[in-house]
Parts: structure tokens; sequence; C-alpha cells
């Protein structure tokens, strides 16, 4: 509602100040003024009259009809000024995700003003997206070159090709086996080995439709940038909520969650137990006993480690952000903070990583700088995705099928709950916000965490 205030001037003439207030391009609260002048010169309640009724019209125009200092700017105009408005108060990863997506839907909607934008531009983008295909290069060693190929890496060396080249010994392995790989990286086997890559190796181009969840992350950007608009009077609707997308989005399903059987995961775990370096598995072991994200395994330092009670204490993330390395940050949400319990078998595992880590500690004072348990010589924290690496190795050589730290994980607790803890238990153990989050299909509830304990010791002993 206006606020309205008398003025009178120099010549003895009474006027009407007249002040509302709007949220302008920033989301930040403004005021915006105009005048009544009493140019019939009413006096009294008559001149208030008047006045309180310009007001009321003039508000309502300003309100519905007034020229916007976005009403002219494109989708990506006021997506961008959303961005910059609000990235401050958003994850990295996040914000990277955004400007991917506001590059897309500025593409599809071009120069059309926001404030033109309708249900049907925004549905007719996301049917756009369930048809689109987006193209994969694999590369598949050649039937008649397999033998050949299979020779000359026996005949230089596995573990030294690896050692002395840019890719890993599980790619060599499974690129021998006839298995597909990244096209990159048989470009980089082939260049090491001086070999032209299309002589030996055939480039395979996969068409795939976007998953469903790849979609949602558009839908989740877009409506929070409608919000912005509206929080800012540009535009009083949301159009890309479920109420106008409902049985519009579409999208492949969800991979069906992929993890290791009882046989392999025991058959990875003795691959493990193998390796007489502990130094090497110990990241390994961590994940497979507690389930832990790989950014949180990466979080850890010895003070979160107490191997007296046996604890280990979750309270950060270390993640890699391109352009800008690895940095610490907190746990995404209060339900990531959490202690969890060290079995006897990683507690060994740990004891022995401890003794190696701090003989390491005394003859070089730089190595811990940083802080993380696992970082490199010189101190620096490592890259979080050297564990995907060093987990195909492990995979290689327990026969296993492939998979990612994430899928690792996802065997942790399934596994804890096959073993009748019940779900919400392992939905608090696994840093979920709720046990829906975990499996949905499980019922029962806890009694006791303490089974939780007898579970692991049971799974991992």
């Amino acid at each position: 509602m206006a606020t309205i205030y008398k003025r009178v001037l120099k010549n003895g003439k009474v006027n009407y100040g007249i002040q509302i207030k709007v949220k302008g391009a920033d989301g930040r609260s403004k005021f915006v003024c105009t005048t009544w002048k009493n140019e019939n010169n009413l006096s009294g309640v008559r001149a208030e009259k008047a006045a309180n009724a310009f007001a009321e019209q003039w508000e309502k125009e300003y309100r519905e009809g007034h020229i916007h200092e976005l009403s002219m700017a494109t989708f990506e105009q006021v997506a961008n000024v959303w961005l910059n408005t609000r990235k401050y108060n958003m994850s990295d990863n996040y914000y990277l995700r955004a400007i991917e997506c506001i590059k897309r839907m500025s593409n599809f909607f071009g120069n059309k003003r926001f404030v033109d934008l309708k249900a049907f531009d925004i549905q007719q983008f996301f049917v756009n997206m369930n048809e689109s295909l987006y193209k994969v290069s694999r590369a598949k060693i050649k039937p008649n070159k397999a033998v050949e190929f299979d020779e000359l890496v026996k005949a230089y060396g596995v573990k030294k090709a690896s050692r002395e080249s840019g890719f890993n010994r599980p790619t060599l392995y499974y690129a021998r086996k006839g298995e597909m790989i990244e096209l990159n990286s048989a470009k980089l086997i082939c260049e090491f080995f001086n070999l032209n890559t299309f002589e030996y190796f055939e480039k395979i181009t996969i068409e795939k439709h976007y998953r469903k969840e790849t979609i949602m992350k558009y839908k989740r950007v877009l409506s929070t940038i409608y919000n912005y608009a509206m929080s800012i009077e540009l535009v009083n609707r949301n159009y890309a909520t479920s109420a106008y997308l409902n049985n519009v989005i579409g999208g492949e399903p969800s991979k069906e969650i992929e993890i290791l059987t009882a046989e392999e995961f025991d058959n990875f775990m003795k691959a493990l137990d193998r390796e007489k370096d502990v130094w090497k598995i110990i990241p390994l072991y961590i994940l497979a006993t507690t389930g832990i994200r790989t950014c949180e395994l990466c979080g850890l330092e010895w003070q979160d480690i107490d191997l007296e009670n046996r604890l280990i204490k979750i309270r950060r993330n270390r993640l890699y952000i391109n352009n800008k390395g690895v940095i610490t940050k907190e746990l995404k949400t209060k339900y990531s903070k959490r202690t969890l319990h060290i079995c006897n078998r990683l507690c060994d595992k740990l004891v022995q990583f401890k003794e190696l880590y701090d003989m390491l500690k005394e003859n070089d004072k730089k190595f811990d700088k940083c802080g993380a348990i696992f970082c490199n010589t010189d101190g620096t924290p490592r890259f979080p995705h050297y564990l995907n690496k060093l987990l195909k190795t492990y995979l290689m050589k327990a026969g296993c099928k492939k998979v990612s730290c994430h899928k690792i994980r996802h065997t942790w607790i399934t596994r804890m709950v096959s073993q009748g803890v019940p779900v919400n238990v392992v939905s608090k153990l696994a840093g979920h916000a709720n046990s829906d989050i975990t499996l949905k299909i499980y019922t029962h509830y806890c009694q006791d965490i303490d089974n939780s304990i007898d579970a692991m010791e049971k799974i991992f002993a």
C-alpha cells in the first residue's frame, strides 16, 4: 500500500508525495515515488480523498504494467543477472551446472524476451530435450589386430607401460580384452606404442538420449530463475513448476544401481588383503568398510580418526572444482556430519598405515602441510578422481566388473541392509537426510544402533 504525505510548497500550495516499496533487479527493496499535484486547488478532506484515489490508481498501474528494469531483457540476460546475484550462495558444482543449463536454454529461446516466454515455450524446451541425442565416442581393438596388439604389450611389459605412460593399467587390461575404452585412452596407448590409432582401434560412436535425472536438473535451475524473476516483480508466475510440466518431462529412466555381488565383493576384499603395501589400498579399505563418499574420504584428517575408541568422524569434504583445483568445503547438509565405527579389519590396516604416515612425516616436514590424510609427497591434497583409477586396478586383480567408487558405497549400503540393519540406521550411517533416500523398499525400523556394529564386524570379518 502506498505511503502518502503532504507537501507544502513555498507559494503556499499543497501537493501530496506518494511512495511505494518494490524490488529491483538485484532482489533488493527500493522505493519508487511520484507526486499528486493539486492543480484544482482542492482543500482539506477533498484534497486528501483526491490524493488517495490517485495513489491507489497509480500504484495499481505501476505494479501491473510499469516498465521493469529487465522488461526488455532476453532470457540469457535475466538468467545471468540471477546467476551473478546468487552465485555466492550456491555451491561451485551447482554454479558450473547452472552455467551449462543457461547456455543451452539461451540457445533454444534465442533473443526472445524473458517476459514474453509462456508455458508453451518452456514445455517445448523440455520436449526438445526429451528427443535430443548426444554422442559418446569409444574405441575397441580391431579383431584382426587383437593378437598382434596383445603380444606387443606383453613384450614391452604391462606394468612398465602403465608406469611410463599417461594411461593406467586397467585401461590397458580392458583394451587387450577387447572391451570398449575411452577414445582418448586409445589414442594415448597408440601414441605410447607408436601405433596408428585407427589402424588398431575401431571408433564406435554411441548416441544416447538424456536421462530423466539430467533433464530434471535443467528444470530445477529454470524454476529457480523464475522464482527470482517473481521476487523482483518481473513476472507473476513460474512456468517451470510441475503444474506446467507434468507429463512433459521424459528422458531415459535412471540406471539401475549397479553393485558388486557378494562373491565379487569378497574377491575384491581379498585382492586388497593380498597387497602388501598398505599405503596403496587403505583408501579403498575405508571406502569398502564404511560406505563414505569419496569427497568425505579425501576430507579426512588424523584428528578425525580415533583408533583407541575405533571411530571415524566425518566433518568436511575435499573435492576438485574446474579452474580452482582441490578445495576443502563444509559438508553439504547437517545429516552428512556423523561418526562411524571402525571394524576390526579396518582398524588393523589403519594402525599399519599410521606407522608409515608418521615415518614419512618425520622425514619430510612438508608432507602433511594440507592436513589431509591422503596427500601427495609434496604435501598437496590428492585429486579425488585418483580413487577411481586406484579402484579399477584392484577390481581388475579381483576379476570383478568395472564399477565406480560410488558403486562401492551402494554395495556397502546394500550389504548392511541385507544383514538386517534397519534402513533408518543405514540412512544415518550413510549421511542421508531420510530413509526414503536410502532404500524405499525397506520399511522396518531401528531399535538399537549397536546392531549396525555387529553387522559391520560380521560382514568385514
